[in-house]
């Protein structure tokens, strides 16, 4: 069960690396459309975000909820369901 546990690890923080570069690095702008290394289209972001965020584009408020709950919701599930118990012994 430990060595699931890891590849599970594994896998997940890969996708997490590759994603999050993809999304935050990497950049195309084709068709007069800015685009992410995922492919999603990219627009001007809010003021307030600018400020806070430093970031000039985003993909908008549903993309942005989605990596949120995608990146925080799997490092909780990964430590506190996952990983739970390992540590405690």
């Amino acid at each position: 069960m430990r060595i699931l546990k890891k590849i599970i690890t594994i896998v997940y923080f890969t996708l997490l690396a590759y994603g999050g570069f993809n999304a935050y690095f990497v950049t195309s702008f084709k068709d007069n459309v800015l685009r992410d290394g995922l492919g999603r289209e990219l627009y001007e972001a809010p003021a307030i975000l600018k400020f806070l965020w430093i970031e000039s584009h985003w993909p908008g408020f549903n993309w942005w909820l989605f990596d949120m709950v995608y990146f925080w919701g799997g490092i909780s599930f990964i430590v506190f369901v996952l990983w739970r118990g390992e540590f405690e012994k």
